[in-house]
């Protein structure tokens, strides 16, 4: 066990060592604001690949598109490469250098090209060496919906793919090796854009990761730690892949997809994005969960001092979807909302395999880039300011459940850690136990200091055995309720805009016993549990007429805690109720907000960004409801918005405040050290813009 942790330490030691060296040449310069994610993933079925790829059409599409970026494609997921190879596999039906013809038109007009790479999709190279493709335990190829029982002749399900494993100790890592090293000899890079790394999330069980958790002593029946071994060699995977393109282009920006999501645990909790120049955030909020996934990842990175750029797709389904446009509109509050949250715009295309680029889909990308030229110089470079932090569990119903709330009540946030607890007035942890010892020590001297803390459920338990509460939240832990659900009946300081009647909760809450802490609203218990043997009415048996004595909501201090997962069953259920009471607790602890936003309705959204070196907030604030027909989130109806207040309360002695895009100068007065700002009438987008 003892050469084992000692392997692991020494792997994780190299990692770091090679990041420490590679941060040194993380790229410096602003990211280009309107970006083009080029798909080419073609068949070798499909014939006269690139024969009519003209680089006039091809340069006045990214003329129409405001285009200042693009992603080029040297090699798709069918594994073939566009550009004379003695390293990969040619497209059979590519009869020039396709890939040299298109960074020769971008660079012709000051256009950057990044050259994209898919990595874990590779049919070709698949099928040609087994041995490369990624395996499940019990020896099985690894696959995206891959139907193994399939007949030549059925339908492919879409996003059918093989994964590949590219961790530094297989061969297909050297494979890719020489193959980047021939296009860094050959061309001239402005960046790589490495696709497809889901394998890290999974774990490998190939032979040459058997192999190497064999020396490495890793028990391949603990899933963790193959998951964290294969995460570690991916990782030096892409360092290597940094270190050998740094040699040839310095300059060079390198991006691994899949690292940055928060729901992709593997590479995110192992911080395989730290091998990333800048962290792209890939996205189809039509499809992909929604809109309100953006902001807390454009916070989590933007605070770690990495460049962003949000991503999304002019398709309205899925990506790749030839003839699939995204309604016009949509597009603009899309990249509206990236620069309003500190990111460069990226929308994705696919070319035709002929290589004529679509002029409407230029067009209408154009229309929001057009826009975006107007607007960025106040997004890029800001930083997310707040003094409401959330803390970041990696329970997606839970964190994304207090960020729906966050959102929809305006109350901009950071993501809050122990390095910037000093700078909050009020944290929030959601519902996930995740704090250890020393963290919870933090926190709970913190609030001996004056911070304002509120905690759902288990957040306030210990993460190693969740027997115990952690954090001082006044209440003795008791343990989980008997029934599956309950009902909550609120006291007078939570009560504003909550029925006085007890209202159901889906999930039970954790029982506690209060010592120190007050109660702010009392559980009411069903007569029982609904089952076949015993069960009343259609769905929750009714309350009790009295309550029980057990607190659904305790203050202590400072501290508020919530015994149910209000966070999670709001993600899954959004009951207003259970918003309006979190906002009742926050509006009871956070008196000093820097951003106050009064009369914006609640699909509104608000971004609050410090651009210190132009002495300068910016308030952004958006608004396009998100309606949900058939499978798709569709935005289309951009209505005016009138009668918006803000009030801002920052140290600095704001001098000037005018509106943005117009420049719009703006009458402000003071009060009670806040500066109070009317919003003229807006649409879609508007950002107030306070110099100090």
């Amino acid at each position: 066990m003892k050469s084992k942790k000692l392997i692991i330490f020494a792997i994780m030691l190299i990692s770091l060592t090679g990041f420490a060296q590679l941060k040194q040449r993380t790229i410096n310069e602003p990211m280009p604001s309107r970006q083009v994610h080029l798909d080419f993933h073609t068949s070798e079925f499909i014939p006269g690949i690139g024969e009519k790829f003209d680089k006039k059409q091809f340069q006045e599409a990214l003329k129409i598109g405001h285009i200042n970026s693009i992603n080029v494609f040297a090699k798709c997921h069918h594994s073939w490469s566009y550009y004379p190879t003695k390293i990969g596999n040619q497209h059979p039906n590519l009869k020039f250098d396709l890939l040299g013809a298109e960074i020769e038109a971008c660079h012709e007009i000051g256009v950057k090209c990044p050259i994209y790479y898919s990595v874990g999709w590779s049919a070709t190279e698949a099928a040609e060496h087994p041995d490369w493709v990624a395996r499940e335990k019990n020896g099985q190829f690894q696959g995206l919906l891959w139907d193994f029982n399939a007949k030549p002749t059925d339908v492919k399900t879409e996003n059918a793919w093989l994964w590949l494993c590219p961790a530094n100790t297989g061969p297909y890592h050297q494979h890719i090796m020489k193959q980047v090293k021939e296009i860094c000899e050959n061309y001239a890079v402005d960046g790589f854009w490495f696709d497809i790394y889901h394998v890290m999330d999974n774990g490998c069980y190939c032979q040459y990761c058997m192999a190497r958790m064999k020396k490495e002593g890793i028990d391949i029946n603990d899933h963790a730690a193959v998951v964290k071994s294969t995460a570690f060699a991916v990782k030096e995977h892409m360092r290597e892949l940094r270190e050998l393109i740094a040699q040839y282009h310095p300059k060079a920006t390198v991006y691994f997809n899949s690292a940055t999501h928060l729901v992709n645990k593997g590479g995110f909790v192992n911080r395989l994005y730290d091998m990333n120049t800048q962290q792209e955030l890939e996205d189809l909020p039509t499809v992909w969960g929604g809109y309100d996934k953006l902001p807390l990842e454009a916070k989590y990175h933007l605070q770690n001092g990495n460049p962003i750029v949000a991503m999304s797709g002019k398709f309205h389904k899925s990506w790749g979807e030839f003839g699939g446009f995204k309604n016009s509109d949509a597009i603009k509050y899309e990249a509206a909302a990236m620069i309003s949250y500190g990111a460069s715009c990226n929308f994705g295309d696919q070319l035709h395999p002929s290589g004529i680029m679509d002029i409407e889909t230029y067009r209408n990308i154009g229309k929001a880039y057009e826009y975006v030229e107007k607007i960025e110089k106040y997004g890029l470079g800001g930083m997310p300011v707040s003094k409401l932090g959330m803390w970041l569990t990696l329970n997606d119903k839970a964190d994304h459940g207090v960020v729906n709330m966050l959102l929809e009540t305006h109350n901009d946030f950071i993501v809050a850690n122990e390095q910037n607890l000093n700078q909050l007035e009020l944290l929030i942890i959601p519902s996930q136990q995740c704090l250890t010892e020393n963290q919870a020590q933090k926190i709970n001297d913190w609030v001996k200091r004056g911070g304002k803390l509120i905690v759902f459920g288990e957040g306030a338990l210990d993460a190693a055995t969740g027997k115990k509460f952690i954090l001082d939240i006044g209440a003795d832990y008791l343990g989980n309720s008997a029934f599956n659900f309950d009902f909550t009946v609120v006291k007078p300081e939570l009560s504003k805009d909550v029925v006085s009647t007890p209202f159901l909760n889906y999930e039970p809450a954790l029982l506690c016993k209060p010592s120190t802490a007050k109660t702010l609203a009392v559980i009411r218990e069903p007569y029982f549990n609904r089952t076949w043997e015993k069960y009343s009415g259609h769905r929750a048996t009714p309350y009790q007429l009295e309550d029980s004595q057990y607190p659904a909501v305790v203050q202590n201090g400072n501290v508020i805690w919530f015994a149910h997962k209000l966070d999670q069953m709001y993600y899954t259920s959004a009951v207003r109720l259970h918003r309006q009471l979190v906002e009742n607790a926050i509006d009871l602890l956070y008196q000093k907000p820097l951003l106050a936003v009064k009369n914006l309705p609640s699909c509104g959204r608000v971004s609050f960004l410090k651009q210190e070196k132009d002495n300068r907030y910016v308030a952004h604030l958006l608004y396009a409801p998100a309606l949900q027909r058939g499978e798709v989130m569709v935005i289309e109806d951009l209505l005016p918005v009138p009668g918006v207040e803000i009030e801002v309360n920052v140290p600095e002695k704001v001098k000037k405040v005018y509106q943005i895009p117009d420049g719009k100068k703006l009458d402000f007065k003071r009060k009670d050290h806040k500066l109070i700002v009317k919003v003229p009438t807006f649409t879609m987008h508007t950002g107030i813009v306070l110099e100090y």
